[in-house]
């Protein structure tokens, strides 16, 4: 990069789960000036007790990881490493949780699903942000390596989103927007899905304007802060 360049990092679903992970995770050593994660999720803990999204739409998505991924790219991998009842197991999954149990926790010997979905999880290892704490606890608990955060970090999620539950960006955002030094920043909205935000009467011709629109002003924003600073 020159000398007036930055780097930017952005992860959609998968991609922003995987980003967010990286931004906590890394701390100060985080090779990005800048970072956005859309519909992606920050604790996955959360998706253990998201039942509507288990029962209308993850089978779908199960249908199609089991046939173009598993079958389709990996399938000598698992029929090796899988038992005859593990890898039955997993062509029976109907749901992504199913998947993720019998494709990845068994495969890479993780305790259970709460273990694999912690490890990935930006705030994999807190209790700061969970539901159902009266005021008594409030202040108490884990922050954990969110608060590791050290670049301008923006979550975009819906709070209607049907594949990622909006628990799993944590339970109180203002708490969560003033951990560590101040570098998270969230935008949730009452509408958009999952990867969607469709705007007008006719949807496809905007695509994905809204959210693309958001990480382009977010980033340029961010470019604009650190110029003045300089």
């Amino acid at each position: 990069l020159g000398r007036k360049q930055l780097l930017a990092g952005v992860g959609y679903s998968m991609g922003a789960i995987i980003l967010s992970n990286y931004v906590a995770r890394s701390g100060k050593k985080c090779q990005l000036d800048m970072a956005m994660a859309v519909s992606g999720g920050l604790d996955l803990r959360e998706q253990l007790n998201f039942q509507r999204s288990k029962r209308l739409w993850q089978p779908m998505l199960a249908k199609d990881l089991r046939e173009k991924f598993i079958i389709g790219k990996f399938d000598p991998l698992y029929r090796h490493r899988l038992t005859k009842d593990q890898y039955l197991h997993l062509m029976r999954s109907a749901s992504v949780s199913e998947i993720d149990t019998h494709a990845v926790v068994t495969y890479n010997g993780y305790d259970d699903l709460n273990h694999y979905y912690s490890e990935m999880s930006a705030m994999g290892d807190s209790t700061q942000f969970k539901r159902n704490k009266d005021d008594s606890q409030q202040g108490e608990g884990v922050v954990g390596r969110i608060s590791n955060v050290s670049i301008p970090f923006c979550v975009l999620h819906a709070l209607d989103d049907p594949l990622v539950t909006w628990r799993a960006v944590g339970h109180d955002p203002e708490l969560l927007v003033n951990t560590g030094s101040g570098f998270i920043m969230m935008v949730l909205t009452k509408s958009g899905g999952h990867v969607g935000w469709p705007l007008g009467l006719m949807p496809h011709k905007n695509s994905w304007k809204f959210m693309n629109d958001a990480v382009q002003h977010f980033s340029q924003s961010v470019a604009i802060a650190k110029t003045t600073m300089s």
